[in-house]
């Protein structure tokens, strides 16, 4: 019970961001159908594939030294849900703060070729094959 009243408002907040990302994020063009994986794909891939304004991406040596430095909290959260939900907000946030948000598979792109290890242990504890589910 304890846990799920930590859990709680971090769920409610990666909700609300999800929910947000939705309603801004543009029609897709082309026969795919509001709802289906196809549509949601080009939804995504849209509006994560260009950098925030004028800033540069970040690199994946910064990633990876992100990921590295969050692994003891992910560790100590105890459950995947948890994990995931910290994971998303967390990474979200500190993306924006770098000016330009990544799509999952330009993250994953980037971890798989500079920290395989670390990439592996952040998404076995979130209970994830892959950032493409954030």
């Amino acid at each position: 019970m304890r846990t799920i009243r930590r859990l709680a408002p971090t769920l409610c907040l990666v909700l609300a961001l999800t929910a947000c990302a939705d309603a801004d994020a543009p029609e897709p063009s082309g026969a795919a159908a509001p709802g289906t994986p196809a549509a949601a794909d080009a939804a995504s891939s849209a509006a994560g594939s260009a950098p925030a304004g004028d800033s540069t991406p970040v690199s994946a040596k910064e990633v990876c030294a992100y990921l590295d430095g969050q692994l003891p909290t992910l560790r100590g959260i105890g459950s995947e849900t948890g994990t995931m939900a910290n994971l998303t907000v967390n990474l979200y946030s500190w993306y924006e703060k770098q000016g330009a948000v990544p799509t999952g598979r330009q993250i994953d792109d980037q971890t798989r070729q500079e920290c395989p290890a670390t990439r592996t242990e952040v998404l076995e504890l979130a209970g994830m094959e892959s950032f493409e589910r954030l």
